[in-house]
């Protein structure tokens, strides 16, 4: 082995231990949350540790269905990097490496990213790396309210798939949002075909899959730079695209085909599935909820009516009785409003007015139980049933038993002379 080989040995030994002497120089300091806090930092340029916040992840319980839990960072600009990780040392190893440049891009971690949603029941850590003052907030949401409301859209649309398959409505609001999401992946795809694909391909295969997805990550990045930048030509050219889309649905009509409408059904229910499964961290939850909305749903009909009438047979419901207040406003109600149907039914042309009329007697005629013509006449005019006589007639016999019934009264006490309700009832029966 000559000198420059041997030099060459030495040299990488020489960086690997100094290497080693500083890394082991560097501590770090792990801040556990347990709930919603808010540290500030004045970031000296002398410290020589890291600051590492972690959340230590919390037990599967109901409570948890609908919380959300995120790291949120207060900082003035853009100047710092954002280290995330399972635990303080893959953090502290991630923070290192980018310290000595060795680290590798990750293309799913957004650019100047200052949220950080956390995985509820299994502990997460991040460290920032910056000079300027900043803050580190853990945010517990209890009930996140987008989470509630994405799950019982979801099962909305479970149990309303099969009214919304076949819904005119609905299919042109459909069609008009696949138009637009279609025609904006063709511009994606045309304006991909201007891009250098030798470069690109060249750029994947030696950077691997990451430098691919990074590529792409900020194409689109640049796509919605464009939107923003041109929104009145993208709604210009939303509008023409949405009113193309209907004319293309209205020309196909909605689906008639009950194969079809299955389909959509089917489409529609996979859609709320998937709604009520990401609307929640809690996955064996959301998946209990997904088997029993489908359960329900597709629960047969004629077996749930044998377990009803079983039920029924079973416990068979308490009948409640009427109180003499009660069946005295009922039997007035029931009488007035069948009355009033009779009167409704004589003024009808179904009535056969002038036959009644005739099979009437006079009402000057004594000894009959049916009324009259005029009497007829005058209850289908609106008068009521009863005349004077027979309405006195009534009231002197209730007077009379009800002074036969009752005791004598005191001396020196007023009676009533008023008909009671349960005089009333008893009336009735007789």
């Amino acid at each position: 082995m000559d000198f420059s080989g041997c030099f060459l040995i030495l040299s990488l030994l020489i960086i690997y231990s100094f290497l080693i002497v500083e890394s082991s120089s560097l501590a770090y300091d792990v801040h556990w949350l347990g709930g919603a806090t808010v540290i500030e930092r004045d970031v000296p340029t002398s410290k020589q540790s890291v600051d590492i916040y972690c959340y230590p992840g919390t037990s599967k319980n109901l409570f948890t269905l609908w919380q959300t839990v995120k790291f949120h960072l207060r900082i003035k600009n853009d100047e710092y990097r954002l280290y995330v990780g399972s635990s303080p040392e893959e953090v502290y190893k991630e923070y290192t490496e980018d310290s000595y440049g060795w680290s590798v891009v990750n293309p799913f971690q957004k650019k100047n990213q200052k949220t950080v949603s956390l995985d509820l029941f299994t502990p997460t850590c991040m460290a920032i790396n910056t000079k300027l003052r900043h803050s580190i907030e853990l945010q517990i949401i209890r009930v996140d309210i987008w989470r509630i409301i994405l799950m019982f859209l979801g099962i909305s649309v479970i149990f309303s798939s099969k009214a919304l398959s076949g819904n005119p409505v609905f299919f042109y609001l459909c069609g008009i949002f696949i138009g637009v999401f279609a025609s904006f992946m063709v511009l994606v795809y045309y304006v991909s075909k201007l891009l250098p694909k030798k470069t690109l391909t060249y750029g994947i295969l030696i950077g691997g899959w990451t430098v691919g997805v990074y590529i792409f990550q900020q194409i689109w990045e640049n796509i919605r730079s464009i939107v923003l930048s041109y929104q009145t030509y993208m709604f210009w050219y939303t509008l023409v695209v949405s009113f193309v889309s209907f004319l293309v649905c209205y020309r196909i009509g909605p689906p008639k085909n009950q194969r079809s409408k299955n389909l959509v059904m089917w489409t529609l229910q996979l859609v709320g599935v998937l709604m009520i499964f990401f609307s929640s961290e809690y996955q064996e939850a959301s998946a209990a909820v997904i088997i029993t909305s489908l359960v329900i749903k597709y629960f047969p009909e004629s077996l749930l009516r044998k377990i009803q009438a079983y039920w029924r047979r079973k416990f068979p419901p308490k009948p409640r009785l009427l109180s003499s207040e009660e069946y005295y406003e009922q039997g007035a109600r029931e009488t007035k409003q069948a009355l009033e149907n009779l009167r409704k039914y004589c003024s009808s042309p179904d009535c056969a007015q002038w036959n009644i009329m005739l099979k009437l007697n006079d009402s000057r005629r004594s000894g009959s139980m049916l009324p009259g013509r005029s009497g007829f006449a005058s209850f289908v005019e609106g008068n009521s049933h009863l005349s004077d006589e027979e309405i006195l007639d009534y009231e002197s016999y209730a007077f009379s038993l009800d002074r036969s019934r009752k005791p004598a009264p005191v001396a020196n006490s007023t009676r009533n002379l008023d008909i009671s309700d349960d005089d009333s009832s008893e009336y009735d029966e007789i």
